[in-house]
């Protein structure tokens, strides 16, 4: 709840405390296990953890769990340990706070006020403090205010902590800008592609091969349990009824809500690019900018956008376009700040001339331009008209559901009781419990409940969704079964041919790369080829090359590597093999690097106070003692036995 309410927080205390928290479970070994009352769960140098602080704990975080991830099951967070890593969270808090008594820190109750007048969520209309709102909050979300200023106290507390152990932490601009350097320069290699694609013609497996792989790959193809539903979906958007909303009910709430419908100074923009690395050279830029400023002068002729573009993307020579799409003020990288400011600068139907970002070269045309402010009724009647008739629909929701629910209690079918009320019954396909329909919005908990149903069975209770509720009937059931080899057979043979394919593909490779090893070896190799040398893309130290994916071990090639010469090893990508060499390194602009050194500066200051507070809470950690008393409230511990005998 805290976390959520207090989402705009930038304080590097708190992000600190509860980042480390959050994603430092450490299961470590702990004390004796003790036989107390059922009302403690654990003892943390003899400060008790509570059963029903705990409890409460749990609840708060598997909420907070699920509506950041709905597909998620409970069975699945048992399973990995969720509730020994909230434990694991209220073990670390408890030191902490522990901590922060020694060191004699606190908060006063001026620093409380003061810090829960800033949340956003607690502000009235005209952005300050609303007590009123404050506590009606607080109720919707099950609190009190006493339960919730003693929450906020104690994450104070500890954000003041984690400030306090940041302090030694100092970054120099030397030390910045050699991060920068590392991270920012780019590689560009040359390679020759040996790609399954290029040697599966011809491969025809034998029924044999087919048949003992279906055989040997049975779990592969199993069909999970599926069931087909008819559903009445209640909800505001559902039961809303646009029609009966009139121009003067829009117009009164118009009125009364002027900023919901404030909008930000925008333009329509369409543009031209052209790719060019950083370290382009003089004559490349200068082409470019020839090449763009003719297309330009077309657009200004009149002549058809799309025309200007290649007809085969990959074949046109790094240029590509995107048509008309607002843009607001501010919502681009300050990287492309010249992009926003030639945007904001032209006058509607203008053409710009070519301008340089760190993408490349652009050509942009205006379409229409919208002054900040709030935007006119007509321009957000629909709007408006869709949300007095989902607030009216909200308002009746539950009397329809009543109604609903008690004519199928009384007997009635599903459809009948919808078509009476004046609702429309929706059907699903067959789906499986890991695929539900996407337009169900359906929480895991209410899957579990229509998968335990059989054929022709009701709901007997709205089950919850995003949105609403939903009552549903199944009305076909099909078991889990393994697909029959004629189903399958297609998809059999297609993994077969790639199999066999990329194993012919790696010994073509293997190949080159002895024959590579002498010097008429590599020149035989090199003609036979040349037509598919391929030079990439540049890229950076993450591991990705641009057509080739992810190759960690050739991007490291491509940065350690002093000299030029092709490498006697073979590297695995995407769709093959390839062999290459190391072609050029590109340094970082020092214009950029001026642009972003206070980010980068701060980025690692961040880190290296995370760094110091994670070697003070092992510290703690490793000198605690722990006495647990209720394990078993706790479920299977992450590592089975083996954790356990830590």
């Amino acid at each position: 709840m805290l976390d959520a309410m207090r989402q705009n927080a930038q304080s590097w205390g708190v992000k600190i405390v509860f980042g480390v928290i959050i994603v430092v479970f450490v299961f470590w070994g702990v004390g004796k296990f003790g036989n107390d009352t059922a009302s403690v769960v654990a003892y943390v140098d003899d400060r008790p953890i509570l059963v029903k602080e705990y409890e409460k704990t749990f609840e708060e975080s598997l909420r907070m769990v699920h509506n950041q991830n709905p597909n998620v099951t409970d069975k699945e967070l048992a399973e990995g340990g969720f509730r020994w890593q909230v434990f694991s969270q209220m073990l670390t808090q408890t030191m902490l706070a522990a901590q922060a008594a020694k060191l004699n820190l606190s908060v006063s109750d001026a620093e409380l006020r003061r810090e829960i007048a800033r949340v956003p969520a607690f502000a009235g209309e005209d952005g300050k403090f609303d007590a009123k709102r404050y506590e009606e909050l607080l109720k919707a979300n099950g609190l009190n205010p006493a339960e919730f200023e003693t929450d906020m106290r104690q994450n104070l507390t500890l954000e003041k902590l984690g400030s306090y152990l940041a302090l030694p932490a100092q970054v120099t601009e030397a030390e910045a800008r050699s991060l920068y350097d590392f991270s920012r320069e780019q590689a560009v290699i040359e390679y020759i592609p040996f790609t399954s694609d290029a040697f599966s013609q011809g491969i025809t497996p034998t029924e044999e091969a087919i048949k003992a792989f279906y055989d040997a790959s049975g779990d592969k193809f199993k069909t999970p349990a599926q069931i087909k539903v008819d559903y009445l979906d209640l909800s505001p958007q559902t039961l809303a009824k646009p029609d009966e909303i009139t121009d003067q009910d829009m117009e009164a709430y118009y009125k009364a809500n002027p900023k919901a419908f404030e909008r930000p100074e925008s333009v329509e923009v369409r543009h031209l690019l052209v790719m060019l690395p950083p370290d382009a050279s003089a004559d490349e830029v200068k082409a470019a900018e020839k090449r763009m400023a003719e297309l330009a002068e077309r657009l200004r002729k009149g002549e058809d956008f799309a025309s200007l573009l290649p007809k085969n993307p990959t074949q046109g020579d790094n240029l590509m376009g995107e048509d008309y799409a607002w843009l607001s003020r501010g919502a681009l990288p300050k990287e492309f700040k010249s992009f926003e400011d030639a945007a904001f600068g032209l006058e509607k139907g203008k053409v710009s001339d070519p301008l340089r970002t760190t993408v490349g070269l652009h050509v942009l045309e205006i379409r229409e331009k919208r002054p900040a402010g709030v935007a006119p009724l007509a321009d957000v009647k629909d709007e408006v008209r869709g949300i007095l008739a989902e607030e009216r629909a909200a308002d009746r929701l539950a009397k329809v559901m009543d109604a609903v629910q008690d004519k199928i209690v009384a007997g009635v079918e599903l459809a009948k009781a919808a078509e009476e009320e004046g609702l429309a019954i929706g059907q699903t396909p067959l789906f499986s419990k890991d695929m539900p329909p996407a337009n169900l919005k359906i929480a895991p908990q209410g899957l579990e409940t229509l998968f335990a149903l059989t054929q022709g069975e009701t709901t007997d209770t709205p089950l919850t969704t995003e949105d609403g509720f939903l009552l549903a009937k199944v009305v076909e059931v099909k078991p889990a079964s393994v697909a029959p080899l004629a189903d399958v057979k297609d998809r059999i043979v297609a993994e077969l041919v790639e199999k066999q394919a990329l194993a012919t593909a790696k010994e073509k490779a293997e190949a080159a790369a002895t024959e590579m090893k002498t010097p008429e070896g590599l020149a035989k190799v090199l003609a036979e080829y040349k037509d598919k040398i391929t030079l990439s893309q540049p890229f950076t130290r993450q591991g990705f090359i641009p057509g080739l994916g992810m190759v960690p071990p050739l991007v490291k090639v491509a940065f350690e590597q002093k000299s030029k010469d092709w490498q006697p090893q073979v590297f695995s990508v995407s769709d093959g093999y390839v062999l290459a060499r190391p072609e050029k390194r590109i340094e970082p602009d020092p214009a950029a690097w001026n642009a972003d050194k206070d980010k980068w500066m701060q980025s690692l200051l961040q880190s290296k106070q995370s760094e110091l507070f994670r070697a003070y809470l092992t510290t703690i950690q490793e000198q605690a003692k722990i006495e647990m008393v209720n394990v078993d409230i706790l479920g299977p511990r992450p590592g089975g036995d083996a954790a356990a005998a830590q």
